[in-house]
């Protein structure tokens, strides 16, 4: 059964969300903003010690407190709910349909759904904190079967395996590692076996000990503690140098990888991105292993990853990217790691980010973007590793010039792009004259303006742009012309023009004077031009310009320039 929807309300830091969830997940969005509290969500809501009814699973620590004088006690119900559903016409095996058909809600369409909800609430009666797990029906009320079985057995049918981004290789491959510690308790052997062992064992013990005579003095000393403590009357102590029975030499299983040189080390003496991949590795194992041994052949198990880029290089992480898709089950991801966004599919991709203290949701759905356009959004992020998709505002900009300068001018008015949380995009190159830059930042809930030249094509982009306003928006909300034809034009006629002259060289000025033959527009361009190629391209001379305004000041910004830049500031600020 696939988990098509979560549902929830008042949980912890979230006061209501609707998660549309897929095959494939990937949860990104800024600190705080709900990412772990989905994953917790469901682990609460599918936990098999839940209990039928009533349980201390939610605590006052739960709750979402909506002011300051609120407490756990007053506050609304906490409510997890988990929407199960085919994806077409008799999806579901025969045993789902059989034993779960009390709680099967059939659409009109033929399709079968299941509404799951885990609700936490204060009893004033018994003054603590209880939970229960119902079913609802498609009309959001409770339903009651006969019998406990399809509570019994959702978690049997979906069976959730979490991995924490607390991930240490020397805990989880221990003794009593939560995964490894399932497969060393399988390990088993009959008893002639083992008792044929345990002799070999113990034969090369006291060949190991028998070869220092130096320890049968220690033996002796340490056993003079029988005057103190009640010991055995033989041989009180024992000595090994290896473990003499199988269960003790099963404990102390350890995992070795080889090096490129070929030099065998434990897992723990390797580097930290190998011992948290070397994790992640087994997580997959064990989650395939018991969804073996321990379920039905109808369940269908969610993956829950927190953070798996945890460190890893960013080859090895972008790698993952494609490792996610290729996992059993349903996988929900959380990441920060852009690498890791930039190798997955842009429908998989959900952005956490609040609003007005609202928790929201963006996505791509199908009617969004064409696939043409899905293929230009995937192009750009790829480019850029992701980067882009983590920030709260998209400054959208025509060109490379503005592409290079404005991070720099950004800079200078004393706003960092990481602290106000700004990328600069370049859309020139995009289809439809950036159009779906435009829609993908709508869809996933980041902010934008578009910065146009102050020419025919500029024009174009803004007439574009208008059809994409809010209702209550006006064009000067979300977009801008320079007004002058590019952005070396604006600074030119705002008191650069002897600046960018001198960057050309004497002989070349002069050419420049006779090729414009009086035309002080055609000389600005050509100069300009010039002087650009004169640095060594657009990125140095962005560098040179920007140089030359931290000796001026702010004020000899352009003034259009930096209104752009303070509404652009005042959209990520919310």
């Amino acid at each position: 059964m696939k988990l098509v929807e979560l549902k929830i309300e008042n949980f912890r830091g979230i006061r209501s969300l609707n998660l549309p969830l897929d095959g494939l997940t990937v949860l990104i969005g800024e600190n705080n903003t709900g990412k772990s509290t989905v994953l917790e969500a469901i682990k609460l809501a599918l936990t098999r010690s839940f209990g039928f009814r009533h349980a201390s699973q939610f605590s006052e620590y739960d709750f979402y407190l909506v002011d300051a004088n609120a407490t756990p006690q007053t506050a609304q119900p906490i409510k997890i709910t988990l929407h199960f559903a085919e994806e077409q016409e008799n999806e579901w095996p025969d045993a789902i349909i059989r034993q779960m058909s009390e709680v099967i809600q059939l659409e009109a369409n033929g399709l079968s759904h299941i509404w799951l909800q885990a609700e936490g609430a204060f009893n004033p009666d018994s003054a603590s904190f209880e939970t229960k797990r119902i079913f609802l029906n498609s009309s959001g009320h409770e339903l009651i079967p006969k019998s406990s079985t399809p509570l019994n057995l959702i978690s049997n049918f979906v069976p959730l395996f979490f991995l924490s981004a607390l991930r240490d290789a020397s805990q989880e491959f221990g003794q009593r590692g939560q995964f490894w510690s399932g497969f060393l308790k399988s390990i088993q052997l009959p008893d002639d076996k083992r008792e044929e062992l345990e002799k070999m064992l113990q034969e090369v013990n006291d060949s190991v000990i028998g070869a220092n005579t130096g320890l049968a003095e220690v033996m002796q000393k340490i056993a003079d503690a029988g005057r103190m403590v009640q010991l055995a009357s033989t041989n009180p102590v024992v000595l090994e140098a290896i473990p003499t029975r199988v269960f003790d030499m099963v404990g102390k299983i350890q995992v070795h990888l080889k090096s490129a040189s070929g030099a065998k080390l434990p897992l723990n003496r390797h580097g930290e991105g190998t011992q948290s991949l070397s994790v992640l590795m087994l997580f997959q194992a064990f989650a395939a292993t018991n969804l073996a041994e321990a379920y039905t052949p109808e369940s269908t198990a969610i993956l829950s990853l927190e953070e798996p880029e945890a460190h890893l290089h960013p080859s090895a992480i972008r790698s993952l990217g494609s490792f996610l898709e290729s996992m059993s089950g349903q996988i929900l991801v959380t990441t920060h790691s852009g690498d890791l966004v930039s190798k997955v599919p842009i429908k998989a991709i959900r952005r956490l980010y609040k609003d007005n203290g609202e928790t929201r949701v963006g996505r791509i759905e199908d009617h969004h973007l064409t696939p043409r356009e899905i293929q230009a959004i995937n192009y750009s992020i790829r480019i850029t590793r992701g980067y882009y998709l983590f920030s709260r505002c998209w400054l959208l900009v025509e060109g490379e010039s503005d592409f290079h300068l404005m991070p720099l001018l950004f800079e200078i008015m004393g706003y960092s792009q990481d602290q106000t949380s700004i990328s600069v995009v370049e859309i020139s190159q995009a289809i439809d004259k950036g159009e779906p830059f435009i829609k993908f930042a709508k869809a996933l809930g980041i902010q934008w303006f578009l910065m146009a030249d102050g020419d025919a094509a500029g024009n174009n982009y803004i007439n574009r742009a208008n059809s994409y306003l809010e209702s209550g928006e006006t064009l000067a909300d979300r977009a801008r012309t320079l007004v002058h034809p590019d952005i070396e034009q604006e600074f030119w006629y705002n008191g650069y023009n002897n600046f960018i002259t001198n960057m050309v060289p004497s002989s070349d000025q002069n050419h420049i004077t006779t090729q414009a033959a009086g035309d002080t527009v055609k000389k600005a361009d050509l100069l300009i031009k010039a002087a650009i190629k004169q640095v060594g391209g657009k990125p140095a001379f962005a560098q040179a310009l920007a140089t030359e305004i931290r000796q001026r000041s702010v004020d000899a910004i352009p003034q259009t320039i930096r209104d752009i830049i303070t509404r652009v500031v005042q959209l990520a600020g919310g």
